[in-house]
Formats: structure tokens, sequence, C-alpha cells
């Protein structure tokens, strides 16, 4: 039996495609979207081997530090690139090398995701 926790949080950000095809050129220009993230996260055993609120406060964090220094604006970064990050920064904090998945999407729509 496999055994996880998910933790869901959500911010606001500004990002653009400059590549985008002509179809959703729209994209090209900085477009704001709340951004959800949702991590899902192997854990041993069934009594909080991680404590929900504890990995989310920690994902929080992460998000504030590393992004909202730029004033929200993402530049280039896709709902892939943040959930790397994202991943990233959980697999280092709780020194995990499997087992975590992080997706994010773009006002609860359209999301990309990662996993490892």
């Amino acid at each position: 039996m496999k055994k996880f926790i998910i933790v869901k949080t959500s911010f606001e950000g500004f990002h653009y495609w400059k590549d985008a095809p002509i179809e959703v050129g729209f994209l090209k220009n900085l477009h704001r979207h709340i951004f959800y993230v949702e991590a899902k996260i192997s854990v041993s055993h069934s009594n909080r081997a991680l404590e929900f609120f504890t990995v989310q406060h920690f994902i929080e964090d992460h998000l504030i530090n590393k992004f909202r220094k730029l004033g929200c604006n993402l530049k280039e970064m896709s709902c892939e690139m943040i959930a790397e990050e994202i991943l990233n920064a959980i697999c280092i904090q709780y020194r995990i090398k499997k087992g975590v998945s992080v997706t994010v999407s773009e006002d609860g729509e359209n999301a990309g995701g990662v996993e490892i």
C-alpha cells in the first residue's frame, strides 16, 4: 500500500510566453494568474510522517523567498518550471529522492507538473 499526503496552496503571479503561437498571441504579453500548487509526497506511515501545515508553510515560504521578491513577475516561467522549482525545494528540505509530484495550474484550469 502506498501512502502519501497532498498539500495545496496558491499565489498570485504574472508571466508571459514570448514564443507563443499566433492563435494564442495574447500570451506574449505579461498577464496575471492565480497559480494553484498541489504537492503529493509519499510518506512511510499513516500518522503524519510529514505534517500538512508544516509542509504547506514551507512551500509558501519558499514561494515568497523565490518569487515574490521579483514583484510576482515570473517572467517566462511555465507551470512546469514553477512545479520543478517547488519539487526541488521539497526534496532538499525533506531529504526525499522519490515519490514526490508537484502540479501547478493557472487559475485552477490548465496545469503542468513534474514528478520523481
